[in-house]
């Protein structure tokens, strides 16, 4: 290339350089992001053209994008400072902004440990009903009648504030279920709280739900009227 053309170049990419962090100190990140992509084509081989490439997408909002700048600097000179920090603060914010992995669902081991505790609570070994079914959310997170029967461990372990935080919490995760209404009754006849209960008593004995049980809907009726009479 005779003299004068790489003089002339050089000059030319400078000036490039110069209108582009012109921009980016304005903050005027779209004139900054053009001038640098021009340069990128020009200049395929500057790392320092490919941070700046990658500081102004980040700017912008583009984290995918300053990530592949930033790591196409480094495969240019793998000791840019720059580039690094640049690609490490472009991940962290992508890692925040992704949503997280759905939990990995074991419908069949949540079952099993749920069977199991059923048969503990039968046994009245509330303590390692308790351990079996916080096995069994962790395999299968909001599993209603988990949370039910958990609330009914915690019950026999007279933990009532505990079992009443369990039956919400199935109440919540399937609203079709009558069994928390039961529960949050019992829950909330032992704190005291009888208006509550007789409440929940009544909205039981008076559910349709496929779950309720018809011993349990007169003794809940029956809980009703004498914590409530109407």
């Amino acid at each position: 290339m005779p003299f004068l053309i790489a003089v002339l170049l050089a000059v030319d990419t400078v000036s490039l350089i110069a209108a582009g962090d012109r921009a980016f100190a304005a903050r005027d990140f779209r004139a900054a992001l053009v001038v640098y992509q021009d340069l990128t084509r020009e200049e395929p081989g500057s790392a320092p053209v490919w941070v700046r490439l990658g500081e102004t997408y980040a700017r912008m909002g583009h984290d995918a994008e300053a990530g592949e700048s930033f790591s196409r600097a480094l495969r240019l000179d793998g000791k840019n400072a720059a580039a690094k920090e640049g690609l490490a603060a472009s991940r962290e914010r992508l890692a925040i902004l992704s949503p997280p992995p759905k939990p990995v669902v074991d419908d069949a081991g949540a079952r099993e440990r749920y069977t199991a505790a059923v048969r503990l609570i039968n046994e009245r070994n509330y303590r390692d009903a308790l351990n079996a079914l916080d096995e069994a959310l962790r395999k299968k997170p909001g599993y209603a009648v988990a949370l039910v029967a958990r609330g009914s461990a915690r019950m026999g372990l007279l933990d009532y504030d505990a079992a009443a935080a369990d039956y919400s919490a199935a109440r919540g995760a399937d609203p079709s279920l009558a069994s928390p209404l039961f529960g949050l009754a019992e829950a909330y006849r032992a704190l005291g709280q009888t208006a509550k209960a007789a409440e929940l008593y009544r909205e039981y004995a008076q559910s349709a739900a496929t779950d309720v049980q018809p011993a349990l809907k007169e003794y809940a009726l029956r809980n009703a009227q004498s914590l409530a009479p109407q």
